[in-house]
């Protein structure tokens, strides 16, 4: 399968509303006149939004073996983004009034917006036109100008359509003209069916999900990060050779455990989304959920499960699909100083995150058995892990005693070096990866914290517990 890496700041124009075909289309119906932005710099991508400046700092072109063309501009800073879509792209003139039948189209996305775009589809009554100057196949380059007229339905702070007196949603609309680009770099997407590496050096995507009991097979993984409102925010998009797709949206620093999905967002929060490419709306989760095993961010790596109910956010779109049995396991570009902390955990569902300096692995040897012991302090708190140094990948129950060498136990003490302690009983233990040879061992745990004398009957909840540690 194929797989586009698009480590940057931009979005792809499988975002668009509709992708039904890839044909040109004459230039019908009133068009704003593109004049272009004045001493527009070579790489340069400008335009003016209801006539302020847009000057995107990450710029980003692709043409894919059908000649589909996408180019987008982006403001990191406050996460604007302009996306242009033109189907059988050549020098000449194009029509960007997206309908069923004209892939073409435009997008922005104004401030913290992820999924109520402007755009120019045509029955909002939106306009535009797109004109390449030049398509320069030696040094994959392209220049041209464009101007559209973007529409959205309002929506109030609930994610719901603002009404006019007649009871029918309005319609915002924005003003996109003086748009140009000029010798902008593409990359040609010849990546064929032979697979692709990801963030981690040459490791491969895997995304997997039943749309309504059918498998999606998808042909490209996009992900990109964004800046929104100071949250960092990693885009994934899954999508199949007829253009559906699921695209899902988690914060960079969300973490490990079960989350709720959100069925319009800000930007800034968990949400997914599937189109099928037939003339529908982007179906987003009404509910849903995540469930991240592991999120490293400074290896670049995501592992996860998800299902979602997608329903139009709208309420245009009468199409209901149940997205079930999503697995992912994407590699993008991790950011140096980011990795999780060496030990978590939740304590009656309160944050145990202790310093990494607070983190100690010590082994000893017990009854010709050498155990691991992870112990950690937080504020007067403690808690630790020991288990086997031979332990393998797998899950293992805990037990509430250290007497026999092979148990694995856990410990929690509210007053770290006080009694009494409170041991697991019951609890888990699931080891996620261990290397041998490197000492490099990743796991997960949860257990009920019990006084081991009986003398105090305070009962602690250990749940959402993760380890990534080295044992020497």
């Amino acid at each position: 399968m194929k797989k586009i890496r698009l480590l940057n700041w931009l979005l792809v124009a499988s975002t668009a509303l509709f992708f039904a075909s890839c044909n040109d289309e004459p230039l019908t119906g009133e068009f704003i006149q593109t004049g272009g932005p004045t001493e527009i710099e070579e790489g340069q991508f400008k335009a003016q939004i209801d006539g302020v400046e847009f000057i995107a700092n990450f710029v980003n072109a692709t043409l894919t073996p059908e000649n589909l063309l996408v180019i987008s501009g982006a403001i990191d800073t406050t996460g604007e983004i302009i996306t242009l879509t033109v189907a059988d792209a050549a020098v000449g003139s194009f029509d960007l009034i997206t309908s069923i039948g004209n892939a073409n189209g435009a997008q922005y996305y104004p401030p913290a917006a992820t999924v109520n775009p402007y755009t120019s589809a045509g029955e909002l009554a939106g306009t535009g036109q797109l004109s390449l100057t030049e398509i320069n196949t030696v040094d994959l380059t392209v220049t041209g100008s464009f101007s559209f007229i973007g529409k959205r339905i309002q929506l109030d702070l609930n994610g719901d359509p603002v009404l006019d007196g007649n009871g029918d949603p309005n319609v915002q609309d924005i003003m996109v003209e003086l748009g140009g680009f000029n010798t902008i770099t593409y990359v040609i997407d010849d990546t064929g069916s032979g697979g692709g590496s990801g963030g981690g050096g040459g490791l491969v995507d895997e995304f997997t999900a039943l749309i309504d009991d059918v498998e999606f097979f998808e042909d490209t993984i996009t992900t990109t990060i964004t800046d929104i409102g100071g949250v960092e925010m990693l885009k994934i998009i899954a999508q199949t050779s007829t253009n559906s797709l699921i695209r899902i949206d988690v914060p960079l620093f969300t973490g490990i455990g079960t989350f709720p999905m959100e069925s319009i967002s800000d930007g800034t929060k968990i949400i997914a989304l599937y189109n099928a490419n037939t003339g529908g709306e982007n179906l987003t989760s009404n509910p849903g959920t995540i469930t991240i095993t592991e999120f490293d961010t400074e290896e670049g790596i995501i592992e996860a499960s998800f299902e979602f109910t997608g329903t139009d956010p709208l309420n245009f779109d009468p199409t209901v699909v149940s997205v079930t049995s999503g697995t992912l396991k994407i590699y993008f570009e991790g950011i140096p100083g980011s990795g999780p902390r060496p030990f978590t955990a939740e304590v009656d569902s309160i944050l145990y995150e202790p310093d990494p300096s607070e983190v100690n692995i010590t082994t000893t040897l017990q009854s010709g058995v050498e155990r691991v012991t992870i112990s950690t302090v937080l504020s007067g708190e403690s808690m630790s892990l020991t288990f086997p140094r031979n332990i393998e990948v797998g899950s293992y129950d805990m037990s509430p005693n250290l007497v026999n060498p092979e148990n694995t136990v856990a410990i929690y003490n509210p007053m770290s070096g006080s009694t009494p302690t409170f041991v697991s009983s019951p609890g888990l233990l699931t080891i996620q990866s261990y290397d041998l040879v490197t000492g490099k061992i990743m796991g997960t745990f949860s257990f009920t914290g019990i006084d081991g004398s009986g003398s105090d009957p305070t009962v602690y909840d250990i749940t959402n517990g993760a380890f990534r540690v080295t044992i020497e």
